[in-house]
């Protein structure tokens, strides 16, 4: 069965596509990550999705050692400014973890909706970064600007 057309997006637009791609095919998958396989001459983004319903059982298959997490458990109730703690008890995320500077479970994340944790070794981890207003915000952004006009 073809589930995921020929994808043309890069970042947060690949995860977009494949997430509704997998959604209009009727599969529930709670872990959606995204990861880019070196290993060949032309590298490739594969997808990895714990499947939880709309398909027959098949074989367990454990997550790749690495990638971008495009869907995860408790993600939907990220929206706004959390406390690290309450990110950590309220969703599959494991750790959070400050680039530039420490962070302690009262450090607030304003989210502005969009959270793209990074699966490493086994362990989902958010990584964030200080912002204004004395807050810290997702290292990665859903429109990061295109540098240089696209061309690199």
């Amino acid at each position: 069965m073809r589930l995921v057309p020929e994808f043309t997006s890069v970042g947060a637009h690949f995860d977009r596509e494949v997430l509704s791609a997998l959604d209009r095919a009727g599969v529930a998958a709670d872990l959606v990550l995204t990861h880019v396989e070196r290993g060949d001459p032309v590298a490739a983004t594969v997808v990895f999705a714990r499947i939880t319903g709309g398909l027959a059982p098949g074989t367990e298959v454990d997550p790749p050692a690495e990638g971008r997490c495009a869907r995860f458990p408790g993600q939907s109730s990220l929206v706004g400014v959390h406390h690290v703690a309450e990110i950590v008890e309220a969703t599959a995320i494991d750790q959070v973890v400050g680039i530039g500077a420490s962070v302690t479970p009262d450090t607030r994340v304003d989210t502005a909706g969009f959270v793209r944790p990074r699966y490493r070794d086994g362990l989902l981890v958010l990584l964030v970064e200080p912002a204004a207003g004395g807050v810290f915000q997702p290292a990665e952004v859903e429109q990061p600007h295109e540098c240089c006009g696209g061309a690199h």
